[in-house]
């Protein structure tokens, strides 16, 4: 009897695979939906209308996502709720989500050997993006707004992505998916979509969630998923197999827009370092005639080059003997020109194609304001960051190649030392920037504000060469995952084996470890192979720069050695002087006390900020540091 009257509300479900922690979130919206849909849980009465709904009904609801690892703190919804509100009180629908930071504060910042609070990422690159409404989800301490749904659509039709035995394509019968299910990274695959339709995130920068955290190795492990999932997304949205719908899959040609822009921009820095030219590719396709470029442009910019040309000139004391005709200047000052005002002009087309799609927006469903494409070239970014992922090996070789081999290189060392004091002026006024916004903001929010330290300025950099090998290797696993997804329809949104978390950490310690030693064997090399003067010159630049990525590298790497040893005092003084000798335990106790204690820490987080400040006058002393520290302050750190 009892069963029979709570049969009307089973609801049966296709047994299918979880798909992960997709699969929770989901089956929870679906659940909280039938539930909602009761009578007894309805805010209308039968007067307004057969199905006894009001607009509260139809609402959009508010979803909130705490990992078991994470507890809100009391002025998380007070915080987040309004948000998604206008000024004036009205629910602004185009908020897809909030994000507020994960926070763990068993791991202060000089003790987060390997940047287990993603520091950068949530205190510098978050607020950068939040100008536009960038900012992707991190699923846990995120709030989606979801739109009320129509209850009959609550299955859906999916094919499959593989034949059945007979060879037929069919059609099976899923729950429906708010969430993505199709990769390990549901949370950027989620906001991908919200972004393709032209809603926005709000990032919230207070500690309104506090969270366990696995053990600081499990980072390791977090950042191989990542990785992984982004390939896997990638390739999807690449081959037209993502798992998107609607208006977000219609407007997937809007991601192939950005690719198209980005490979542009790239083909016409290639065509000036690599080609003469002083007048614009719109004279070379006959969009304008030269004699309108010649002037606009040319005669213009004649006096001002001439005159730059001679000022300078004047104050190296004349022309060398060895230099350039002032012809070669004027080429060279002109291209790059002409290189600037060509991609202001088409940043000027595209916003005003932008603006004229604002009048059409209901009819179009196209970008019709720059933050959209902002948001889109971030989400390009999300998908495509591990293709850079052998930066890392390149620069450690290169320094290593100039450690070894004399090299020579042709530029002003006056004119580079000035440009990397430029860079360094900006890197750390974007720094200093950023944490008197935060300074601003704690003094008119009771929350704790989270603030940018120069600890995590170091960790990022040490993140930047330790994590190479990890996305190198993720590239493989993403690969044969989306293989694997696509040709036998696998479910690939879950995962386990500790994400290979044992794999990573052993490949970051081996990594690490060859980059300590190599940078000693390095010196070695340069005081026993006899260089010259000359040589001894050209080679030192690089075994200095490579000495201090080591030093970079050198708190993770012998974190990762020690972590777990569990020699105590007692034990210690127990044991006979030739048993310390011949213990591995004895010596990683005495390599963790003397490199990852308070004082040594402090040494190496400020070793760096003041080799920083002293690469450009190191380039005036020796122009060999010029090109390796050129790309260190562009590439590594806040610059990054």
């Amino acid at each position: 009897k009892d069963e029979e009257d709570e049969e009307e509300f089973w609801t049966k479900v296709p047994l299918r695979s979880s798909h992960g922690k997709a699969g929770g979130l989901n089956f929870v919206d679906n659940y909280i939906t039938i539930v909602n849909e009761r009578m007894e849980n309805r805010y209308g009465t039968p007067a307004d209308g057969p199905d006894c709904k009001n607009d509260q009904d139809r609402a959009p609801s508010l979803y909130a996502i705490a990992d078991a690892r994470h507890q809100y703190q009391p002025d998380f919804m007070i915080s987040c709720i309004p948000c998604f509100f206008h000024r004036n009180g009205m629910l602004n629908h185009r908020v897809a989500f909030t994000q507020a930071p994960q926070h763990y504060p068993e791991y202060a910042d000089k003790r987060d050997y390997l940047d287990n609070n993603n520091a950068q990422f949530f205190r510098l690159n978050a607020m950068i993006r939040d100008c536009c409404g960038g900012v992707s989800s991190c699923g846990t301490n995120g709030m989606w707004q979801i739109a009320d749904r129509d209850p009959g659509a609550f299955w859906q039709h999916r094919l499959k992505r593989v034949r059945d035995k007979d060879g037929s394509l069919r059609t099976q019968l899923i729950e429906r998916e708010q969430f993505h299910t199709s990769c390990k990274i549901e949370d950027t695959a989620s906001s991908l979509d919200r972004v393709l339709v032209g809603e926005y995130s709000h990032f919230v920068n207070r500690k309104l969630s506090f969270g366990m955290s696995k053990d600081a190795e499990g980072f390791l492990g977090a950042q191989q998923r990542w990785v992984e999932g982004a390939i896997t997304l990638c390739l999807q949205w690449v081959t037209n197999h993502a798992d998107a719908h609607g208006l977000a899959k219609r407007n997937q040609p809007l991601l192939w827009l950005v690719i198209l822009a980005f490979a542009l921009y790239v083909g016409s820095l290639m065509r000036m370092v690599t080609k003469e030219y002083t007048s614009s590719i719109f004279v070379e396709y006959g969009l304008l005639s030269n004699e309108f470029f010649d002037t606009v442009v040319r005669k213009p910019l004649h006096h001002p080059i001439k005159w730059a040309y001679s000022t300078l000139m004047d104050a190296r004391g004349g022309h060398t003997p060895n230099g350039y005709d002032y012809k070669v200047y004027e080429d060279m000052t002109l291209q790059f020109i002409v290189f600037m005002l060509t991609c202001v002009a088409m940043f000027f087309l595209l916003w005003i194609l932008t603006n004229c799609c604002k009048c059409a927006k209901n009819v179009l469903h196209l970008p019709w304001e720059m933050q959209w494409w902002g948001r889109l070239v971030i989400s390009f970014d999300n998908l495509t960051y591990w293709i850079w992922f052998w930066t890392s090996f390149f620069w450690i070789g290169f320094n290593v190649f100039l450690a070894v081999r004399p090299a020579h290189f042709h530029f002003n060392n006056v004119g580079m030392m000035f440009f990397m004091l430029v860079v360094t002026f900006l890197n750390y006024a974007l720094i200093v920037a950023n944490s008197l916004r935060f300074s601003i903001m704690e003094s008119i929010d009771a929350n704790e504000i989270a603030f940018l330290s120069m600890d995590n300025i170091w960790r990022a950099n040490q993140l930047f060469f330790m994590v190479g090998p990890i996305q190198g290797f993720s590239v493989i696993t993403g690969t044969r995952n989306f293989l694997n997804y696509l040709m036998y329809g696998k479910d690939i949104g879950g995962w386990s084996g500790g994400d290979l978390t044992q794999v990573s950490i052993m490949i970051v310690k081996y990594w690490t470890s060859a980059i300590i030693i190599a940078s000693i064997a390095c010196w070695v090399y340069l005081f026993t192979s006899d260089p010259s003067p000359d040589e001894y010159q050209t080679r030192r630049p690089g075994c200095i720069i490579f000495s201090f990525i080591a030093m970079d590298v050198m708190h993770p790497c012998i974190y990762l050695w020690t972590v777990g040893n569990d020699l105590s005092r007692e034990e210690l003084q127990k044991m006979p002087c030739l048993v310390r000798i011949t213990s591995s335990r004895y010596w990683k106790k005495v390599a963790a006390d003397v490199l990852l204690n308070e004082y040594t820490t402090n040494i190496f987080r400020y070793v760096g900020p003041a080799y920083n400040f002293m690469l450009p006058f190191l380039v005036f002393y020796n122009s060999y540091f010029g090109v390796s520290g050129g790309f260190t302050l562009v590439a590594v750190g806040a610059g990054h």
